[in-house]
């Protein structure tokens, strides 16, 4: 596989992955990169590939960037039954060789948490990772239980052998409403995870995000967003 290739992961499904991988490739086009962002499995409705689409120009066509997508919102495993066609790591690793050759960098971001079942083997996200061989960037929401579920993703990853990890940890609020685990957890996962980086993003809203909101924020967070690429 390319190095050209991050993955985002997430603590757990609504940790912020489809925010961050949105302002990540907002941020990288806006500097000149031909960077494209996909989701190779995607369940119940089809709105972060939507917002992702919007931001790259719908350049490549849905199904492309998400050519496993199933209507109930459940995990993939489940949500896949009945239909003919299956998820597999070789088809989610073609289907990202597919997009690659569109661009210089495409961002993956994944469904729901690192050991989420794909499929009815048991194939998870981390299956991928250990074929893909790439960086690995960990979307964790600020909030209560971010330490337990951060360090357990991060722990995961490195048993693989995934040595270029970073974490993002994202508010959901602003900074005079934090409350003690939100306004601590970035120094305990910091001093924690020694050599990985853990990065503050701060909140872009409550309401639905949509591609305004993340080329403003990306415009804002210009400088933290460059920090989390250049740690993968």
């Amino acid at each position: 596989m390319t190095p050209h290739t991050v993955f985002v992961t997430g603590t757990d499904t609504g940790s912020g992955k489809t925010v961050l991988t949105a302002l990540l490739l907002q941020h990288l086009r806006s500097q000149g990169v031909n960077a494209l962002a996909m989701k190779p499995v995607c369940t119940g409705p089809r709105d972060d590939v939507h917002l992702l689409q919007s931001i790259q120009g719908n350049q490549l066509s849905d199904d492309l960037i998400n050519p496993f997508y199933y209507k109930k919102p459940a995990a993939p495993a489940v949500a896949s039954r009945r239909y003919k066609t299956q998820i597999t790591i070789q088809g989610i690793i073609k289907s990202i060789d597919r997009v690659s050759r569109h661009c210089e960098m495409v961002i993956v971001e994944g469904a729901g948490g690192l050991l989420v079942p794909l499929n009815e083997k048991g194939d998870t996200w981390v299956d991928l990772i250990k074929r893909l061989r790439c960086p690995v960037i960990i979307a964790a929401m600020n909030k209560l239980g971010a330490i337990n579920h951060t360090l357990l993703t991060a722990d995961k990853l490195k048993s693989t052998g995934t040595s270029r990890i970073s974490t993002a940890l994202i508010n959901t609020s602003d900074k005079a409403k934090k409350d003690i685990p939100k306004r601590t957890n970035l120094t305990v996962l910091s001093e924690i995870l020694d050599k990985t980086p853990v990065i503050e993003v701060p909140n872009l809203g409550s309401e639905e995000i949509k591609k305004a909101q993340i080329v403003q924020g990306s415009k804002k967070m210009e400088k933290i967003l460059a920090q989390i690429l250049d740690t993968v």
